[in-house]
């Protein structure tokens, strides 16, 4: 009846429930979501050692040098990546019925605690700049120019000095105070069943940019957002990162593959000096592919 009449094939109910994760029953699985992170930690800073070196290579215009140094930058790049796939993997993986470490108590706490931190940066960035994009793990927020971005320390004996990200500082010392677990349990004396007790707070935010632009599409509706759907792009005109879009998809046309890929990777978005003469270089890659399919593709042959 229900079906005929109000058109309802499921009924959805929200309860709110309470909850406890014991660490101490089994930490396998924390284990290994921080031996992956601090993995790919190691291979980021390996990142950016062997970017330093290439722009010292450059500089001293050593061929063998620059090549050694794009391999190094580039295996360890797609390193760092690979393991940020698994660590994404983790939380499906958890949430997943039938899986050997299955629990929708901890899938809860982290979608939770993670949108918890998200809105609590929006604020915060709202008092500063202005944010961009919000994402299950990160914020993309536009800050004045004039925003402090690192603060540098010079240490005693040390001839680089310490630079801090004034940005990460401000935002993970407001998670710090809303996050940190003050009674984290480490196994000490695994045949006692001993546990050292401290306070923990895992949860850091990093700084990735400055970029030159990032291009937001807007929804074909008013009042509705197109949700993770944006192009970032870097001083130099490359493409940083791209999202949502049917080039990055499988199964897509061909044809509007290759009208994104002109349209992104050549950066038509980034030229002229003006709003107008933005949107004519785009708009002129748009009729060219229009013309394509009005005189279907005639032209190509």
């Amino acid at each position: 009846y229900s079906n005929k009449v109000y058109k309802r094939v499921h009924d959805t109910k929200t309860e709110l429930r309470t909850a406890y994760i014991c660490q101490r029953e089994n930490s396998f699985y924390i284990d290994t979501v921080r031996s992956f992170r601090d993995r790919r930690y190691e291979y980021k800073g390996l990142t950016k050692k062997w970017g330093v070196n290439l722009k010292d290579a450059e500089k001293a215009g050593d061929a063998a040098r620059i090549k050694e140094c794009k391999n190094f930058v580039v295996l360890y790049d797609s390193l760092q990546l690979a393991h940020k796939c698994i660590l994404n993997s983790f939380y499906g993986y958890v949430m997943r019925r039938g899986a050997r470490w299955y629990s929708m108590e901890m899938a809860g706490v982290v979608t939770h605690k993670g949108g918890d931190i998200i809105r609590v940066a929006r604020k915060l960035v709202e008092r500063i700049g202005i944010p961009l994009e919000l994402d299950t793990d990160g914020i993309w927020c536009c800050l004045p120019q004039s925003f402090p971005d690192g603060i540098e320390f010079k240490v005693d004996g040390e001839k680089k000095p310490f630079v801090v990200s004034y940005p990460c500082s401000m935002l993970n010392a407001q998670t710090h105070h809303d996050c940190i677990n003050p009674q984290y349990h480490t196994l000490v004396d695994e045949a006692k069943q001993e546990y050292a007790v401290h306070s923990e707070c895992s949860i850091l935010f990093e700084l990735d940019g400055p970029y030159k632009a990032m291009i937001l599409p807007a929804a074909k509706e008013e009042g509705k957002r197109l949700k993770k759907r944006y192009a970032v792009f870097n001083f130099d005109g490359s493409l940083a990162e791209l999202k949502g879009f049917e080039l990055k998809r499988r199964g897509q046309l061909e044809l509007i593959k290759a009208f994104q890929q002109q349209v992104f990777e050549n950066s038509p978005f980034l030229r002229g000096t003006t709003l107008e003469e933005c949107y004519g270089a785009v708009a002129a890659v748009a009729d060219q592919w229009l013309d394509v399919l009005d005189m279907r593709g005639a032209m190509l042959t």
